[in-house]
């Protein structure tokens, strides 16, 4: 055998031994992008805080995505909240509660995409939830202490907590969606009752009495002056403020 043929056999026989010591040693395959937990085990680890709200996903079909991979953001209620909630609905527990209600309730806690708080302004979040409608954030001081709340409804206890596939908010109260149009608030609102005659008299009223399907032009903000506000500017009564912007009609 020449020397060239040896070195060949040589490295021939380094090969096949590297391949036999690693041919059958147990490879590990990594299954998730993160050790963090997701959000149901965040939930599942903290049972104390939000046990009821673990059994709303479970019951509602819920769970299963929220503990797998994906970008959410969940604002997550408090036990306490929630037996209010259930209260509200004179359910006497998670089980005897409506399916299709907890599912829509579920739908306006989650919104798909990590929103922390650096994104909470006076408005509403730049995110639209899976139920279809926007929350809004704003600040209040009690006490001298300062708290994020959600859609005027529930506070936020603990915030920017990272898991595996979001971001989760407690918050003290569960969230309930908007089921009045722009002109039915108003109407509710004697304090509002000379705009809304105007409104009425324009128009203005049956065009904001409606739901539009497209969510690109469903979103309105109206700037509404309370009584006591136009009174402050001279109009008492809706006469007053008639006769002050009406134009004559042309003939």
């Amino acid at each position: 055998m020449t020397r060239k043929n040896i070195l060949l056999a040589g490295i021939v026989s380094i090969c096949l031994m590297y391949l036999v010591n690693t041919g059958c040693r147990k490879i590990e395959v990594v299954e998730k992008t993160t050790l963090d937990v997701n959000i149901v085990g965040y939930l599942d680890k903290n049972p104390d805080s939000f046990s009821l709200f673990r059994q709303i996903l479970e019951k509602t079909g819920t769970a299963a995505f929220l503990n797998a991979y994906g970008s959410y953001t969940c604002f997550a209620p408090t036990n306490s909240g929630v037996k209010t909630y259930l209260k509200n609905l004179g359910a006497t527990s998670v089980e005897t509660a409506d399916m299709a209600t907890l599912k829509d309730m579920v739908r306006l806690h989650l919104l798909e995409d990590t929103i922390y708080t650096n994104s909470f302004t006076d408005g509403k979040l730049p995110v639209i939830t899976m139920y279809g409608q926007f929350l809004i954030t704003s600040v209040v001081n009690t006490a001298g202490v300062s708290s994020y709340v959600i859609n005027r409804q529930g506070a936020v206890v603990k915030s920017n907590i990272r898991v595996g596939n979001g971001i989760i908010h407690a918050i003290d109260q569960v969230l309930t969606p908007a089921t009045k149009t722009i002109s039915q608030q108003l109407e509710s609102k004697p304090e509002y009752s000379i705009f809304v005659q105007a409104m009425k008299e324009t128009g203005f009223f049956a065009k904001l009495n409606v739901v539009d399907p497209d969510l690109s032009k469903r979103w309105i903000t109206v700037f509404a002056e309370s009584n006591k506000a136009l009174a402050d500017s001279g109009f008492a009564t809706y006469a007053a403020l008639k006769a002050r912007f009406s134009k004559p009609e042309i003939r």
